[in-house]
């Protein structure tokens, strides 16, 4: 959920469950769930609520968006459930939605989209409506290499 930080989407802060609630005025709850692959929502569940966060973005506004509910562990990915509504948003919402600009964080000319997403190319194919399972393929090598370089430390196993 931390995407919508690198946005003018309210991430839930100034609310009591910042990054379990997120959403903006202009949304629409019918057209965002309709917009969504089933596959793309596995291990959770959104409700459709509305808030008012007291400050951060939309402060003292009323926003429509969603509390995310995790509903099986296993099956739940969070990156890949974020990028899925971030690319629907921006596909309803063309002229309402906007990126965050820099400065963010300690960095002042990337875009904090880019940092937060962890790779231009991602951000790029969710502009260009490429299906995320497919970006989501595009990384499982590297992810593969990652857990099998960490897998002799990771105090906890390592999951996939």
């Amino acid at each position: 959920q931390v995407i919508w930080e690198g946005t003018n989407i309210s991430e839930g802060r100034g609310t009591t469950m910042p990054f379990e609630l997120f959403g903006a005025p202009f949304w629409d709850f019918g057209e965002i769930v309709n917009g969504l692959e089933g596959d793309e929502l596995a291990g959770c569940l959104l409700r459709p609520l509305e808030f008012e966060p007291t400050s951060g973005k939309w402060a003292n506004r009323f926003c429509r968006g969603f509390q995310l509910h995790v509903t099986d562990v296993g099956k739940f990915r969070p990156y890949r459930t974020s990028l899925a509504l971030l690319q629907i948003i921006m596909r309803l919402y063309p002229d309402e939605f906007a990126y965050k600009k820099p400065p963010y964080e300690y960095e002042f000319d990337k875009l904090p989209m880019d940092m937060i997403i962890g790779d231009q190319k991602i951000r790029k194919g969710i502009e260009q409506g490429v299906p995320v399972n497919e970006l989501e393929d595009s990384w499982q090598d590297d992810l593969s290499g990652y857990r099998e370089r960490v897998r002799a430390v990771a105090l906890y196993g390592v999951s996939g």
